[in-house]
């Protein structure tokens, strides 16, 4: 995605450096993925609220004066998309849609040649921007902070009238979670800033009941190397809240039967797409997303799960069947852009990511940025009420919001994981120690027969490099992740995760020795954030780090915030052992520890 062009990104990105901020500024995550992050540390004063000159002051929520008159023309831009398409059925108009007719704020720089086809004329691999599961390759990197373990397909031009129906139909993949997500139903306060804002209305995997004839995988004790996997599920254009119009759409389960959603592609973006310097001015309108994600895919199934690529097409009221292209090349080519890992000198953990900090829940990247900010750089006397009133103002997002900007999940976000954040550095012939209990996870990786219950359907920890962006906007490249089937556990599921350079690993980190050894990388800074992947009631316990378990209270500026839930590195939260606990010593130091290791008695943090 662009990066915001303005002073804030720019302070923001100096906080990246410094601070151990990381701010979601990329091509691929223009609409974006997430992921994600956070910067760690203690509470600071605030001496001073007022906040300084060089931040945005937050705009007032609702941005709109009347939400009718702002309902009216976002009713008015999908007549004149309908109409369109209704004389093009007729004859009477040409497949390409006139720029008048594109919701103002679309960037049509990077979305060009709007134009209808019949579904027949088009093929999956037209449809969709592509990030494959793959081993993570330090000379040649993938950027835009994805877990390395997931496939993300994207439909990034979505576009269709209210009262469509979207269409999807593919094959369950052969892997550990599938799911698709689609951007929400028109709803006035429900901004979506490009990355920021409400979050996706999803539909899960044992959600879908699959065609006559075919088998869902994903059930308990299904087949999973059915032959026939196919699916359709339906997803009804509209206006409304999309909690109300989607049973779907509450947390903390994200679970509704049957194969249809309610969602949308016609956009508000809130303030920020129509002002400048802070925001890209561009409009308050945008077109909507859908995401499919596949987690894990079976080894021997390659990146898309043994499937071919899932057919999107639209279909008026009437019945007649359609698609809206784009051409989007310039946007796909950026994303799939490939680095090389950066060397950079090693410096220990400063005392923000250091012995004491433990993790933070994320609630929306935007939140991040701006909280990152407020904790690691005092003299822009940025408070916790300003993060707040920000956050609201801008992304449409805040703990006192009604449902959905209260929720914990937010734009571009997988509502069925967790995620945990944290950042970390690594000085010189030093090592990082991650200890605790694993949840316990299905195994599917080598084409198991069925899928069984478990604690969790998902686990990893990936890292990514924190530095500033390249100037065609690559950033966050991924530098070492480590999912659940790859690490080593004993016979009370708990682990022991040694990262260190190549040249620093300990000769005592060893499988022999029950440890799980990570490659740092070349790069000291990184953002590590743990994805903790729960599909109610199957693969669900009563730690899962959920909004039952963990809500706003574990957010720094929180009302109610509390940083004994999970801000503490030690295993004394709420989550008890199944929070990782930080380690840090000389890798000197951790061979002394012999070869007889147990997780629970490592020293905890000795510079």
């Amino acid at each position: 995605m662009n990066c915001l062009r303005n002073r804030f990104v720019k302070i923001a990105l100096t906080a990246v450096l410094s601070l151990g901020l990381y701010l979601v500024v990329a091509n691929f995550n223009h609409r974006g993925n997430v992921v994600e992050a956070y910067s760690q540390s203690q509470v600071i004063a605030e001496a001073n609220p007022r906040p300084s000159w060089l931040a945005p002051s937050p705009p007032k929520f609702p941005y709109f004066q009347d939400r009718k008159v702002v309902i009216a023309k976002a009713q008015e831009i999908s007549d004149g998309l309908e109409g369109h398409i209704k004389a093009w059925f007729a004859g009477k108009a040409s497949p390409g849609i006139p720029d008048k007719l594109i919701p103002k704020g679309v960037d049509t720089k990077e979305f060009r040649n709007f134009r209808l086809v019949k579904p027949e004329q088009i093929t999956p691999q037209q449809q969709w921007v592509v990030r494959p599961a793959e081993k993570i390759n330090l000379k040649a990197t993938r950027g835009f902070f994805p877990d390395p373990n997931a496939t993300y397909l994207v439909l990034p031009n979505l576009l269709a009238p209210f009262g469509s129906k979207v269409i999807v139909e593919g094959e369950f993949p052969h892997a550990r979670f599938f799911d698709i997500q689609i951007t929400p139903s028109f709803h006035p306060e429900a901004y979506r800033y490009r990355g920021f804002g409400v979050g996706e209305v999803p539909i899960v995997d044992v959600d879908i009941d699959p065609l006559p004839g075919n088998v869902n995988p994903f059930r308990v004790d299904a087949n999973r190397n059915a032959a026939k996997r196919k699916y359709r599920v339906t997803f009804d254009m509209a206006i409304g809240n999309p909690v109300d119009l989607n049973p779907a759409f509450r947390p903390p389960h994200y679970r509704a039967p049957g194969n249809n959603r309610v969602g949308g592609s016609i956009l508000y973006q809130g303030p920020w797409g129509e002002t400048k310097p802070w925001g890209h001015g561009l409009g308050i309108w945008d077109m909507g997303q859908i995401w499919i994600r596949y987690y894990a895919p079976d080894k021997a199934k390659g990146s898309l799960g043994g499937v071919p690529l899932p057919k999107v097409y639209y279909q008026l009221p009437d019945g007649r069947k359609y698609y809206i292209q784009a051409d989007f090349e310039g946007w796909e080519n950026r994303s799939n852009r490939r680095i090389a890992a950066k060397w950079t000198a090693p410096e220990d953990p400063t005392k923000h990511k250091g012995a004491k900090t433990g993790w933070f829940k994320k609630f929306g990247i935007f939140r991040a940025i701006v909280e990152g900010m407020a904790l690691e750089v005092p003299w822009l006397n940025l408070d916790k009420e300003y993060v707040r009133d920000l956050d609201l103002g801008v992304a449409g997002r805040g703990e006192d919001m009604p449902p959905p900007g209260n929720f914990s999940v937010a734009a571009t976000e997988c509502n069925y994981i967790n995620y945990l954040l944290r950042g970390m550095s690594l000085g010189r012939d030093k090592v990082a120690v991650l200890t605790g209990k694993l949840p316990t996870t299905p195994r599917t990786r080598n084409g198991e027969a069925v899928m069984k219950k478990a604690q969790a359907r998902y686990w990893s920890i990936t890292a990514t490099d924190t530095a500033l962006p390249e100037p065609d906007g690559f950033v966050g490249a991924v530098l070492h992740s480590v999912m659940d089937d790859e690490i080593i556990t004993d016979a009370q599921q708990r682990y022991a995760i040694v990262l260190s350079r190549a040249e620093d690993r300990p000769k005592n980190a060893t499988a022999s020795n029950g440890i799980t050894w990570v490659n740092w990388g070349p790069t000291t800074n990184v953002s590590w954030t743990l994805r903790w992947m729960s599909v109610y009631p199957n693969w669900d316990f009563g730690l899962t780090p959920d909004d039952r378990k963990i809500g706003w209270a574990s957010d720094w500026a929180s009302k109610r915030y509390d940083p004994s839930i999970i801000g503490q590195n030690s295993h004394n939260g709420v989550l008890g052992e199944y929070l990782p606990e930080v380690h840090y010593m000389t890798k000197a130091r951790f061979e002394k520890l012999g070869n007889s290791l147990k997780p629970d008695k490592i020293p905890v943090w000795q510079d």
